[in-house]
């Protein structure tokens, strides 16, 4: 098996090509803040996995009532009952959380976790992301983001055992992020044959591209604005002082909490084919 690939992985690439060098095949540690301000950023993560924890739960069939009990501040409270609100649509139908999926790809594997799956077998596939974005983005920008790009494709090579294992049609597919910060603003994308047309041609040359780029041939992003978010940015010799999240578009929250609790894939044996 060659080298495989997360939305991570693919997301750091895209915002430079040099941190992906050096996080992935360098694997150089370089301790640094990621965002201004500390306290504030390093509580964001904790509710962030702690939210994603209590979904997880809900649509788990755990009691809501012992859901509740693990619930200690307010701001818990709100996204709670606002997410109560959202997520109620999706119980009464067939569903899986924490979906773990793999698909190879001219060899290379791409693997995704989808916060929630919501499948009518035949009909229609609903993935859906919770977000804890302190700021939620432009629609544009979640529409060129990767995971927008990637999950659905990796459905659409991989789903068969939630369609009766016949293969999804990119048609059949939605994808759905909901904000806890912004609970009436969530965002549709649906799917199309020319989608996954242009998403599997984009991710194939996006990673013979990295394939084919030998170490220490990495470059630096030229958007500096990154480098504010990037733990590298002193190595690199782009400043010292990180970034506050006021100025960033779209700082993904999950990102950072996933990253660190990234799944070893080799561990969960092949899903797809």
């Amino acid at each position: 098996m060659k080298n495989e690939y997360s939305q991570n992985k693919l997301h750091d690439y895209l915002e430079c090509p040099r941190r992906y060098e050096l996080k992935y095949l360098i694997q150089r540690v370089w301790p640094a803040v990621l965002s201004e301000p500390v306290l504030e950023m390093e509580q964001q993560i904790k509710n962030g996995k702690k939210f994603h924890l209590l979904a997880q739960q809900y649509f788990s069939g755990i009691n809501q009532d012992d859901i509740v009990k693990q619930i200690d501040d307010e701001k818990m409270n709100i996204w709670w009952d606002n997410f109560i609100q959202f997520a109620d649509q999706f119980l009464s139908l067939p569903h899986q959380p924490e979906v773990l999926i793999s698909s190879i790809i001219n060899s290379y594997r791409f693997k995704g976790v989808f916060d929630l799956l919501v499948y009518s077998p035949g009909e229609k596939f609903i993935i859906v992301d919770w977000k804890t974005n302190q700021h939620k983005p432009d629609k544009k920008l979640l529409e060129q983001h990767i995971q927008t790009r990637l999950y659905p494709l990796i459905l659409a090579q991989a789903g068969e055992q939630w369609n009766n294992n016949q293969k999804i049609l990119p048609g059949q597919i939605e994808m759905i992020y909901w904000f806890a910060n912004y609970p009436d603003g969530p965002e549709t994308f649906t799917y199309s044959q020319h989608n996954f047309q242009m998403d599997l041609d984009f991710v194939q040359n996006l990673v013979q591209k990295i394939e084919n780029t030998k170490i220490n041939e990495f470059e630096l992003t030229k958007n500096e604005k990154t480098c504010l978010f990037c733990n590298y940015r002193s190595l690199c010799s782009r400043g010292t002082k990180p970034g506050n999240q006021s100025e960033s578009n779209f700082l993904d929250i999950e990102y950072f909490y996933e990253e660190i609790d990234e799944i070893d894939m080799n561990l969960i044996g092949e899903i797809a084919f």
